[in-house]
Parts: structure tokens; C-alpha cells; sequence
């Protein structure tokens, strides 16, 4: 599984981020390895985090290359004042009593153990 997570300091968003931000988010939804997604905002700070959760490298590689995020990208300078960018390959996950995109998608980590 991987994990694909943007940190990112907003500026003002208008009709037309919201627009694009729907388009991306329902083509990731509709990707066959997509498991979910959620977001956070840092309330001392404004700064916003949304991470991605993937079964698979392919169809996190097809929303990162494909047109709409390319789209976002390129205008991102209107609605963004900085990110970070970050890509995991999830080697460990495990769950109690939380609602989350990986709960029922253990993955056993063994300390000092290489990901297999």
C-alpha cells in the first residue's frame, strides 16, 4: 500500500479551485486502488494536510500524472503558497477502534524486520 500526503499552505480559494479540487478528488475515488482519503487542517496555523491512501502504486502514479492534478498544478500558484509533497510505502498498519481509511487493511511491521 502506499500513502501520498500534500501539506500545504493556502492562499484565498474561489469557485474555480473548488471546481478542480472536486474533479481530482472523484477521479481518485473512482481509481480501482484507491482505499480513501482524509484531510486535516493545523488550527494554530491554517496549514492543510490531505493524505491519500493506495492499494497500489498504478493508481496513485495515474491521479499524480493524470490531466487534472497536471491541471492543479499548473494553477496552483493562484490558490497555494507553499507544499509538501511526500510518497510512503506503507510498511506497517494496524487499527483500534478507529474510523480511518486502513482499518480493516492490516499490515503486520516487525521492527528491524525489511518490508516485504
Amino acid at each position: 500500500m502506499y500513502l501520498s500526503s500534500f501539506i500545504f499552505d493556502k492562499k484565498e480559494y474561489d469557485d474555480a479551485f473548488y471546481a478542480l479540487d472536486g474533479e481530482i478528488e472523484a477521479l481518485a475515488r473512482a481509481l480501482p486502488g484507491f482505499i480513501g482519503m482524509e484531510s486535516f487542517t493545523d488550527t494554530a496555523t491554517g496549514r492543510l494536510l490531505n493524505n491519500y491512501y493506495w492499494q497500489d502504486q498504478a493508481s496513485m502514479d495515474a491521479l499524480i500524472s493524470g490531466a487534472m492534478h497536471l491541471k492543479a498544478k499548473r494553477q496552483s500558484a493562484q490558490w497555494i503558497a507553499g507544499y509538501q509533497t511526500i510518497i510512503a510505502h506503507i510498511e506497517g498498519a494496524h487499527n483500534s477502534n478507529l474510523d480511518h481509511p486502513l482499518a480493516d487493511r492490516p499490515v503486520a511491521y516487525i521492527p528491524g524486520k525489511p518490508a516485504q
